[in-house]
Formats: C-alpha cells, sequence, structure tokens
C-alpha cells in the first residue's frame, strides 16, 4: 500500500520536472523567412547558398532583419544545418530535402532569462538553376512560418 502511494508520487514529481513542450501552427506565428540571392545547383553533386533573415517579431521571437546570415550547404545533409548565429540567443538553420527539394528553414530563439528555447519553422520547394524547372526559381522569396515549438 505505501509502496504504490511513494511510487505514484515519485512519477507525479518526475512528470512535474520534465520540460513543457507547446507547438503552434501558422495562424498565430508572426514572422517570415526572407532569403535573398538564392543559387541552387547541381553539378557533380548539388550545393545551394543563399542569404537569410526574419521579419515579424513577438514575444519570444526578436525581428532579425535587417541582419543577413549566409546559408550554405547540400543536399547530403538529412538535417538542419546552422546556417550562422544572429545573437548568442538566435540562430539560423536549413537544408534542402533531396528528394523533394523541399527547403526547410528554422529559427531558434533562447529567452535569456529562462532558458526557455523557441523554434520557428517553414518550408518551400525550390528548383536547381540545372533542372527543366530552373525558371520557377526566384533570386528573393519569403517563406511564412508555419509553426513553432517551444519547450520551458
Amino acid at each position: 500500500m505505501y509502496y504504490s502511494t511513494i511510487l505514484a508520487a515519485s512519477l507525479a514529481s518526475i512528470a512535474a520536472a520534465a520540460p513543457a513542450k507547446r507547438e503552434s501552427y501558422a495562424a498565430d506565428l508572426p514572422g517570415t523567412f526572407e532569403i535573398s540571392n538564392f543559387v541552387f545547383g547541381c553539378t557533380v553533386g548539388c550545393n545551394y547558398n543563399f542569404d537569410l533573415t526574419v521579419s515579424g517579431s513577438a514575444e519570444n521571437h526578436p525581428a532579425v532583419a535587417p541582419t543577413y546570415v549566409k546559408c550554405s550547404g547540400d543536399l547530403e545533409s538529412t538535417d538542419y544545418v546552422q546556417c550562422g548565429d544572429v545573437s548568442e540567443t538566435q540562430r539560423l538553420y536549413a537544408y534542402i530535402e533531396k528528394d523533394t527539394n523541399e527547403l526547410h528553414l528554422q529559427y531558434e530563439v533562447q529567452n535569456y532569462n529562462t532558458g526557455a528555447i523557441y523554434r520557428y519553422y517553414g518550408e518551400e520547394i525550390v528548383y536547381a538553376a540545372t533542372s527543366e524547372d530552373a525558371d520557377k526559381q526566384e533570386e528573393c522569396f519569403e517563406v511564412k512560418e508555419n509553426r513553432a515549438t517551444g519547450v520551458l
């Protein structure tokens, strides 16, 4: 009897200590990823290079603009690659999915006071300059944030 009470109390305290994860979707997201100088092509391998910033400000979502960070990589990456630090508490990440040519973008913000980390995401299909759809790709374009997560 006492064992089950102690076990239940212990599990409850562990659950209370676990970080809370929250998700948001496009309707309440303030930001837009702004891409410029976009270059994506395939010769021996496929590589991309572009400048990235984020506009739109809200609580736990400071705008990055007018600062741009250089993003570059290849299609061998299957997860986010850090483009660069915007500040001590802000980072931008990107990668292009090999099978779909979908550009994945992530803006990470750490609340300096609480340590909470917020991540904002956006995706867009892009076209290589060496593909038959090359004329569909713009050098400058925007991608709206479509979801966010926060770990408190």
